[in-house]
């Protein structure tokens, strides 16, 4: 008899433990956000400091935030706002620190506003195209400061010819001392038209007052014009030399007439 119970007892507590078992809420799984309906964000870039038109724009003078799709539609934004740090960029208008840029608000060299931009109030720009070989590998870049001095003889145009007749009296002379360079263009010119050869020329445009831009002028029509990257102020008077420090001349000087510089 008691062994009974015990077996029914048994049954009724396994069914039981059975029922709960098959009858237990599943586990509820996380539901995952409809792509339609997850945040759109922006990204922007907020200045951190004022600059003034003119100013080349770093890194260092932004942060990046992230605008929501509402809040960026106020302010006309509907694409994320990238820079290529590669590129210098130079603002066009002065800027107060927390504005948003865009490049609307930039240009790089070469741009057509750039020069408007970056060039100082008084200043004028002036061309003056050297041999490539003057500047390739980096000896003159934009922003760099540079001396120009001119090569003369009294009794040649060096502007028009490539050889110096007239050795005796070459004379090389210090004429502008730390004019900037705004700007850069590469061109290639044919050396010769019996041949393929070509030369790498470069113009700089100089930033100059009036003043520098007639003393240019004058120059390039009387003689040779040579650009240096500049040591400093200083150093600019060093830029002078004639023959006599390279060929010393002692009684006749008819054997340094023949000699010629290319």
């Amino acid at each position: 008899m008691n062994s009974k119970i015990i077996l029914g007892l048994a049954f009724v507590a396994i069914s039981i433990g059975l029922y709960g078992v098959v009858n237990a809420p599943g586990e509820v799984q996380p539901s995952l956000p409809n792509p339609s309906e997850r945040t759109v964000t922006f990204k922007v870039w907020r200045l951190t400091q004022p600059v003034l038109k003119g100013q080349q724009l770093t890194r260092s003078d932004l942060t990046i935030e992230y605008l929501s799709e509402d809040r960026a539609a106020l302010l006309g934004i509907d694409q994320n706002t990238e820079f290529d740090w590669r590129t210098p960029e130079f603002v066009l208008r002065d800027i107060e620190a927390g504005e948003l840029v865009d490049h609307s608000m930039l240009t790089s060299p070469g741009e057509s506003q750039y020069l408007q931009a970056v060039i100082d109030p008084g200043y004028v720009p002036y061309n003056v195209t050297v041999p490539g070989k003057d500047v390739l590998g980096g000896t003159i870049a934009v922003g760099d400061l540079v001396d120009i001095s001119v090569l003369s003889a009294p009794e040649q145009n060096l502007s028009s010819e490539d050889t110096v007749s007239d050795i005796q009296h070459l004379t090389m002379m210090p004429l502008l001392a730390q004019v900037e360079v705004l700007d850069m263009v590469s061109s290639e010119k044919a050396v010769s038209t019996l041949t393929l050869e070509k030369e790498t020329q470069v113009t700089l445009i100089l930033q100059v007052t009036n003043q520098q831009l007639a003393q240019l002028t004058v120059a390039q029509r009387i003689a040779e014009i040579a650009v240096h990257k500049s040591l400093g102020e200083e150093f600019s008077d060093d830029l002078e030399a004639d023959s006599s420090d390279i060929i010393p001349i002692s009684g006749s000087a008819g054997g340094i007439r023949e000699y010629r510089f290319e």
